[in-house]
């Protein structure tokens, strides 16, 4: 017997993970498949001695890719906040209260290039010459104490991430990677304006397809293969993904090695194609965004990870043989519109949705619910249906990990 709307709601509501911070900030972080590990993080926090006045606020979601684990997404949370931090406490203590905000992207930008050289600089110094690795030589690495550094070098994620000063003037956004950041505004039509501010770094975006084609000698053939770096990740840029960054000796030495818990091997060995790295880069796109520009028009900033697109897509769920082509970012201004823009929403999901629909409030669940099933009581059972869901896409319902942190009024 099916359930109803209410019973299939509060069955999703409790397999989310779900957090409210300070200011009405909302996270929900999902993955409903059975024995498969979410590898999405997130970060909020406020930090409040970056400068003599309020705090400054960071926000972020990071992709662990679901390639090759997630240790490359668990170090980021965990050590990239604290090292932006401290490197801009010490920044504006050098340079005084006034700042540029072109310098301060410029500088976000270096620190997180930064960030990810560190990753790959601990891999050699461990092993500083991989072509003379023997067989014993390799094991005692891959199962010795300092494995983690090679686990989270083989590993990649994306970054989206938001970072707004104490005074709520200044907005900089930064994308590495496919996870999104987008700014709504309320300009005084039906539906509020969304805009993406940073754009998808994967090779479905034609400046990214061409620059990696041409940062590499026109005889090597397999740069893009199938539409894929290598004919393996759709992304261009990422924090770790040291395989397609370091010689190919390192590959298949070491990282073509490491097996999961479980005993596979993690990630495809990509050397007899690894000729000119790397083929992944961390180079941040990094936008600012003078916010007194946008008071009174109610902003809210979105990040998410490449699951909200994938949802809209429908490719994988309910419009399998008809994909979405419109825009998420479009779609989640109107999800959170006042009233919902129902016709344009209905057109997109082939459901009904409901705004305001989640008891506790959390905006970034109703988003997600009004995405999943809406009103549909069917679809919203079936998504939590574990004999339905796939963990490949290729057949029944495939929902990939899946995170939206929502900040309203900036």
């Amino acid at each position: 017997m099916t359930k109803s709307i209410d019973e299939a709601r509060a069955t999703f509501a409790r397999s989310c993970h779900v957090r409210t911070f300070h200011g009405g900030i909302h996270a929900v972080t999902f993955q409903p498949t059975p024995n498969r590990e979410n590898e999405d993080r997130y970060v909020v926090e406020e930090w409040d001695d970056v400068d003599h006045g309020s705090s400054w606020l960071f926000l972020a979601v990071l992709d662990g890719e679901g390639h090759a684990g997630s240790e490359a997404a668990d170090y980021t949370e965990k050590n990239l906040p604290t090292f932006l931090r401290n490197a801009l406490r010490s920044k504006l203590a050098s340079s005084g209260v006034r700042f540029d905000p072109a310098e301060i992207s410029t500088f976000l930008r270096l620190q997180i290039e930064e960030f990810d050289h560190q990753i790959g600089a601990a891999v050699i110094a461990l092993c500083p010459n991989p072509l003379e690795l023997d067989h014993d030589s390799a094991s005692s690495l891959l199962s010795g104490p300092k494995s983690h550094i090679l686990r989270r070098a083989s590993s990649g994620t994306t970054l989206s991430a938001a970072l707004i000063d104490g005074k709520k003037e200044n907005l900089w956004a930064i994308g590495l990677g496919d996870s999104s950041i987008a700014l709504l505004t309320n300009e005084g039509g039906p539906t509020l304006r969304a805009q993406r501010l940073i754009p998808l770094h994967n090779t479905s975006t034609p400046s990214e397809y061409a620059r990696v084609k041409l940062s590499h000698p026109t005889s090597e053939h397999n740069v893009l293969r199938d539409q894929r770096v290598l004919g393996v990740l759709s992304i261009t840029r990422a924090i770790g993904d040291f395989s397609y960054k370091l010689p190919a000796a390192y590959t298949v030495n070491l990282f073509s090695k490491i097996r999961s818990e479980h005993g596979e091997l993690l990630i495809q060995n990509v050397s007899k194609d690894n000729i000119s790295p790397p083929y992944i880069i961390a180079t941040s796109d990094v936008r600012h965004i003078d916010l007194t520009t946008v008071r009174g028009k109610e902003p809210t900033l979105l990040l998410y990870t490449d699951g909200v697109n994938n949802i809209i897509e429908g490719r994988f769920l309910f419009r399998k043989g008809n994909p979405s082509k419109i825009d998420p970012a479009a779609v989640l201004g109107a999800l959170l519109s006042d009233p919902v823009d129902k016709p344009f929403l209905e057109g997109v999901f082939e459901h009904e949705v409901e705004s305001r629909w989640n008891a506790d409030g959390n905006r970034a669940v109703e988003v997600l619910g009004n995405m999943l099933g809406g009103r549909d009581a069917v679809r919203m059972e079936q998504i939590m249906t574990p004999a339905l869901l796939s963990t490949t896409g290729e057949s029944d319902l495939y929902i990939d990990d899946t995170t939206i942190i929502f900040c309203p009024t900036l």
